[in-house]
């Protein structure tokens, strides 16, 4: 192996995110065996792709729980978020090459490439009803009690009320309201709000709620203080034979579903606890098409009186 591959190599085998803490050995084999696939040829490039892998990577796997395989990471979906969410403030140039580094990954995981992928393709990864039903009756496989309450309760707020894995992590049982004729779920952190939950899932929260206290989590398990979104993914790899359903997945069909319904947009961002129309540019892509004839009176208006 010539020197400078050998400094490549040794590059990939000692960089580490500073942002990502102690939560570095989690994601590191995967940054650094993704990085090593690119076959790069300078230390300087592999630097820069190092960081961009590593920061995205940390970034997909806290807010939004994605496991850790290159083609569930590298999706044109999420990398169209990360750039809005998280490259707003940096300079132009920082975030040309962010960009032109984040294509090449993408088409080198998964064959696609974003340069000439029309925005039409950047659809939110919704979920059909076969699959919810599926998902829904895999919550009662699970071995213990706590487990299938964890199942149960991914299912009702993911599906019944659009939280973020985040925001699923840091639910207290008091948080969710059950009231005559339905239920609600008070959010706190960045995006506060107050969203009922759809009927067909306030049985999954109930049940998965059971009888507990108020001030305990409402999904049980261990939180790392820095990043709480964690435990919803551990659940997953800790029972990898029961098929364990994406919370962001949940959250895109149940933002597709509230504007199939034709809501108001401004009461879908109040909900879903986003700040622009632009935000919903992907979810508006996944939406049933809506023939023209159906809505045809909403759009011309009353007759004019002759």
């Amino acid at each position: 192996m010539s020197a400078p591959i050998l400094a490549v190599q040794r590059r990939i085998d000692n960089y580490r995110l500073p942002e990502a803490g102690e939560s570095w050995p989690s994601i590191a084999q995967f940054v650094r065996d993704t990085v090593t696939s690119l076959d790069l040829r300078t230390v300087g490039v592999t630097s820069h792709y190092l960081c961009t892998a590593a920061r995205f990577t940390f970034w997909a796997w806290q807010s939004h729980g994605v496991a850790l395989d290159a083609e569930e990471v590298f999706r044109l979906d999420l990398v169209a978020m990360f750039n809005e969410q998280k490259m707003r403030n940096h300079s132009d140039t920082y975030r040309a090459g962010t960009a032109q580094r984040l294509s090449r990954l993408v088409a080198h995981t998964s064959g696609v490439d974003p340069i000439r992928q029309k925005r039409t393709s950047h659809i939110a990864p919704t979920y059909t009803e076969t699959q919810l039903m599926h998902h829904r009756g895999s919550a009662l496989a699970h071995t213990t009690e706590s487990r299938r309450a964890n199942a149960h309760l991914v299912l009702g707020l993911g599906a019944g009320a659009g939280l973020r894995p985040e925001e699923v992590a840091l639910l207290r049982v008091g948080d969710v309201r059950v009231h005559e004729s339905h239920a609600t779920v008070t959010v706190s952190g960045k995006h506060p709000r107050v969203i009922p939950v759809r009927n067909r899932w306030v049985p999954s929260l109930i049940t998965g709620l059971g009888d507990r206290t108020a001030d305990e989590w409402a999904f049980t398990g261990y939180r790392l203080p820095e990043y709480p979104a964690r435990v919803i993914h551990q659940f997953g790899i800790d029972t990898p034979t029961i098929p364990t359903p994406s919370v962001t997945r949940l959250r895109a069909t149940w933002i597709v579903g509230l504007l199939n319904q034709g809501l108001p947009l401004d009461l879908i961002l109040n909900l879903s606890g986003l700040a622009t129309v632009v935000s919903l540019d992907s979810f508006v892509r996944a939406m049933q098409p809506h023939p023209i004839d159906q809505h045809l009176a909403a759009i011309t208006g009353p007759e004019l009186s002759r």
